[in-house]
């Protein structure tokens, strides 16, 4: 499989291990995913994230995304942040705050106003380490259990990369890393599992949605 014409600005419906293992080293600048998160969700109404194999499954794809990727910036679930230090300490993290926010936090607070991202690998010097951001309704990703906000990755994306930079995520569920980096001249590849996700990914590139 040729990199360049089977991969870049495609939409690639299968399971991230196996096509990643096709990729060469080093060849993203940014791997921006928001992953399963372990919390017994079902997403499409048929892919469930509750494993018992958890840690080792996100070990596995992990060091995938550290051979191709050359930066990594990845939500992983306030639960979850320990695990991921014992994987692998980050270099720094990244704040969403969204203060807007009314779903629940955990067993201490009524409401999560805040998540972490996880960098790793040698980023350029961004402004901030973290953005505002509120939740906000989103018509063209409402079939996916958790979008994660456009503006949210536009401005992550924005900070870690430079035009024509291109930008990798494994776990695309409805395609918001695909559909900013597009619109901020950048290249993308997304990886999903989801048939019916692809499809609601590939409408939202065919669309004008603004960030």
């Amino acid at each position: 499989m040729e990199f360049m014409n089977d991969f870049i600005n495609k939409v690639i419906q299968g399971n991230c291990l196996e096509v990643m293992k096709q990729m060469p080293d080093k060849c993203v600048d940014l791997v921006l995913t928001d992953p399963p998160y372990n919390l017994n969700r079902k997403y499409d109404g048929t892919i469930d994230d509750n494993r018992d194999d958890y840690k080792q499954w996100c070990e596995l794809w992990f060091e995938e995304i550290k051979r191709i990727g050359k930066v990594i910036v990845v939500s992983v679930g306030l639960k979850n942040v320990p695990m991921w230090f014992e994987i692998e300490p980050p270099l720094w993290q990244y704040c969403w705050f969204k203060n807007n926010n009314m779903g629940s936090g955990s067993k201490y607070t009524n409401i999560g106003i805040w998540e972490p991202f996880l960098i790793y690998g040698n980023p350029k010097r961004i402004g901030t380490d973290g953005a505002y951001i509120p939740v906000v309704p989103q018509p063209e990703a409402e079939e996916h259990d958790c979008p994660k906000p456009l503006k949210l990755f536009a401005k992550i994306i924005h900070s870690f990369t430079q035009e024509n930079d291109t930008i990798l995520d494994p776990f695309l569920g409805s395609g918001t890393t695909a559909v900013a980096a597009k619109q901020l001249g950048r290249k993308y590849i997304g990886i999903e599992i989801s048939p019916r996700y692809v499809e609601i990914a590939n409408q939202r590139l065919r669309q004008d949605v603004l960030i």
